[in-house]
């Protein structure tokens, strides 16, 4: 404790010797006149000066280090581990590192950002499809069981090669629903043209929903559709209802049927009525009675080739008939047709036998006609073709057979 009081005192006595000495150089200075332009007195003060600064700063540098002195351990008598004399390890100066203000800091590295390459265009495939409209019988339509009916899909060739008339129309799924499995082209296509497949069908009879679906093949026998692939398909969408009224007619289906005549010669259909020598068939929607009445009903004009046992026949699509089903038609000479000579027959056949005739009907040009109502029950459950037949008889001349509205009736 005495040792610390001597420091005190020391200390004090230095700092007021050196306040003593600061305040005498500073009268002296103020009382005495400063000589002009006397170049040794400002010399001497100057160095007085200096020398007065010189000794301020070394007494607080002395101040200083004797304040920052460590000071003796004091002894603990209860500490038995304190050796006498030994002081405490100064503490271990921290040292502050300063970045200077104007060192250029190194900016952080930026990834670059990789440029989107614009995508790589899909090359056109050579034959592909895009469909355009349903022409006719859109998808869903309710159509009689037994009914006929022609889808017409128009469509697009979007590929980049030409479709030749080569080029099929061919079944390749679903149900064909009495159509051929194989059907040309109508027409060649180019690239960006369209063209309309119209194919012809029936209703089946068993109610129920139904599809056909179809591809175009190439001339080379490469099947293609629809889509990105040209492996999707095209199809025709139907629903097929039981109900009664009339299911078939013979007339409104003729070139569904085909015709020959006696020299058993293929007849195209419809014909031309010029075509006298080989016969021909035609329809009419207000054909004429024999009685020179214009008649509502649709009629079916078949003509026999010009020779004495000549005919013309025309054999249709199989129709499933039914319990009640029947027959209907009114026979006669077309109006006008005044030296008609000719003999009406129906055949029926099923599961691959023989042909068998329904009925044979005479008719002259006297101004009468028959009506047929022929119950077709005995054939129910079965799939029946039938062959529509008319014969020369006795006359070659104007023999312009008429059938009026030959029809399948469903009753039940």
């Amino acid at each position: 404790m005495e040792t610390k009081k001597s420091n005190k005192t020391r200390i004090f006595s230095l700092l007021s010797l050196s306040l003593v000495v600061i305040l005498l150089v500073g009268a002296c200075s103020a009382i005495a006149p400063e000589p002009k332009d006397d170049p040794v007195e400002s010399a001497m003060k100057t160095l007085q000066a200096q020398a007065t600064q010189d000794y301020y700063n070394t007494l607080v540098a002395q101040v200083a280090t004797q304040q920052t002195l460590v000071p003796q351990a004091t002894l603990d008598p209860t500490n038995i581990n304190q050796v006498p004399g030994t002081t405490q390890e100064p503490a271990v100066p921290t040292v502050a590192i300063t970045v200077p203000a104007n060192t250029a800091v190194p900016p952080t590295a930026v990834p670059p950002t990789n440029t989107a390459l614009p995508p790589t265009a899909t090359p056109k495939p050579c034959l592909q499809i895009t469909f355009v409209s349903d022409i006719s019988i859109p998808d869903g339509s309710k159509l009689r069981g037994g009914e006929n009916f022609t889808k017409i899909w128009r469509l697009l060739n979007s590929g980049t090669c030409n479709w030749d008339t080569q080029f099929d129309v061919v079944f390749v799924k679903g149900d064909q629903m009495g159509a051929n499995a194989v059907y040309d082209i109508p027409k060649a296509v180019k690239p960006g043209e369209t063209v309309d497949i119209s194919i012809s069908m029936i209703a089946p009879y068993a109610p129920g929903k139904y599809r056909s679906e179809w591809q175009l093949r190439s001339s080379n026998g490469v099947l293609f559709g629809l889509g990105a692939d040209s492996k999707q398909n095209f199809w025709a969408d139907i629903e097929s209802i039981d109900s009664k009224g009339v299911i078939y007619n013979f007339a409104d289906k003729a070139c569904s049927a085909k015709w020959t005549n006696g020299l058993r010669n293929s007849l195209k259909c419809p014909g031309n009525e010029k075509d006298v020598d080989p016969g021909y068939i035609v329809t009419k929607a207000e054909p004429l009675r024999e009685n020179g009445v214009k008649e509502n009903e649709i009629g079916l004009i078949t003509r026999p080739n010009r020779a004495s046992d000549g005919y013309v026949q025309g054999v249709y699509p199989a129709i499933d008939i039914k319990d009640g089903d029947r027959f209907q038609a009114a026979l006669m000479c077309e109006g006008g047709a005044t030296d008609c000579s000719v003999k009406f027959e129906i055949y029926y056949a099923y599961d691959g036998l023989k042909s068998t005739s329904l009925g044979t009907w005479k008719e002259t040009f006297d101004g009468n006609w028959t009506t047929i109502d022929a119950d077709l029950s005995f054939l129910a459950g079965r799939k029946v073709t039938f062959n529509l037949v008319v014969w020369n008889d006795g006359s070659i001349t104007n023999n312009r057979a008429l059938w009026l509205n030959p029809r399948i009736l469903r009753t039940k």
